[in-house]
């Protein structure tokens, strides 16, 4: 038996894990999955609590802490001796009941109680409303999870968060279709796209070229202060500087377009996916340092541009020489179906 099984025999904690599976469907991250060493640790430290068909972790504060929705946008605080329940499997009837008095099962006096579920498991969500929950808010992951974060207890004030927070695509306006129509006849013309060297680019289907970026190449599409430390030492003798690139003097039609969005802009860059299925799969860009709540000025414009004019485009009713806007901190994914780009983000708290 190893160190980690804590005494527990492996087909036991393989057992339980096998109830997680649809637990885990809702993780992009084997970090948020509950796995047979997370159980064999629940179950050493008590955290872990088994019903007669369903399971749940309750854990105590020791020390207040906040909840924040990503990054530095806090929408709660925890209080130490406060409750957490989360990693909920099983029977819903069952849980209910143990959420009643969790702390009951740890020889505590009921107190205030914080509740995480999967935001896009709506049977979870509708079980902590039956409970008495109010919903606090969403906390995003870097990898682009959602949970839905729930409390109930004595009456507290939690922060105000600004309601842009909580958008996942916006229409900021229309685009010029005889500006658009001249990008696209001189687009026909470009040299081969780069592939993107995002983890989340399935089957190398998303490219780039900059007509903005950090070197005078078009071809070169990397933000240097988003890349590993063995890549930052492999190239630290080049000096990397916002940069216009030949690319951009061909397309004034886009400066143009971008001029409405004043002067301080980052990078630009035509991003193309391929035809039959090209997708970015979901992500956030949390890890990016330049990314910041959407009340400040730091956000991306994206424009659809396509052969055929102003068709509708399904999920979003996004549609064609359309400005969108999307706050990078979260979850948002790109797909091509059929001959049309979709923008599918999972912010359900949008407003």
């Amino acid at each position: 038996m190893k160190p980690w099984q804590h005494g527990y025999e492996l087909k036991y904690l393989i057992f339980l894990a096998e109830k997680y599976k649809e637990y885990n469907s809702y993780t992009l991250s084997p970090f948020a999955q509950v796995k047979k060493n997370n159980i064999a640790e629940g179950l050493f430290k008590g955290t872990l609590t088994i019903l007669d068909d369903a399971m749940l972790e309750v854990v105590e504060s020791k020390s207040a802490s906040n909840i924040t929705m990503h990054g530095d946008t806090v929408i709660a605080k925890k209080q130490k001796g406060d409750m957490t329940v989360g990693k909920l499997v099983g029977n819903l009837d069952t849980i209910k009941k143990c959420l009643e008095y969790p702390t009951d099962m740890h020889g505590l006096a009921p107190r205030d109680v914080w509740l995480y579920v999967w935001a896009e498991n709506k049977e979870h969500c509708k079980l902590a409303e039956d409970s008495g929950f109010c919903f606090v808010g969403p906390k995003i992951t870097t990898y682009g999870e959602i949970y839905a974060i729930y409390y109930r207890g004595e009456q507290r004030q939690f922060p105000t968060v600004d309601k842009a927070e909580y958008a996942s695509i916006k229409k900021i306006g229309s685009v010029n279709d005889v500006l658009i129509e001249k990008i696209y006849n001189k687009l026909q013309s470009l040299p081969a796209f780069t592939n993107h060297y995002s983890n989340y680019n399935k089957d190398k289907s998303w490219g780039a070229l900059s007509l903005r970026g950090y070197t005078n190449d078009p071809s070169f599409i990397t933000k240097p202060i988003e890349m590993s430390d063995d890549w930052k030492e492999k190239h630290k003798d080049i000096d990397f500087k916002l940069q216009d690139t030949p690319l951009f003097a061909e397309f004034p039609e886009v400066r143009q377009l971008l001029s409405e969005f004043g002067d301080k802009i980052h990078r630009v860059r035509f991003m193309r996916l391929k035809p039959g299925g090209g997708e970015l799969e979901r992500h956030t860009d949390q890890v990016d340092p330049d990314s910041l709540p959407v009340h400040y000025p730091e956000y991306s414009i994206w424009v659809l541009i396509q052969i055929r004019p102003v068709f509708p485009v399904a999920h979003f009713g996004l549609c064609l020489h359309i400005f969108y806007f999307y706050p990078t901190l979260l979850p948002h994914a790109y797909q091509v179906v059929s001959c049309f780009p979709i923008l599918q983000g999972w912010n359900r708290y949008s407003f």
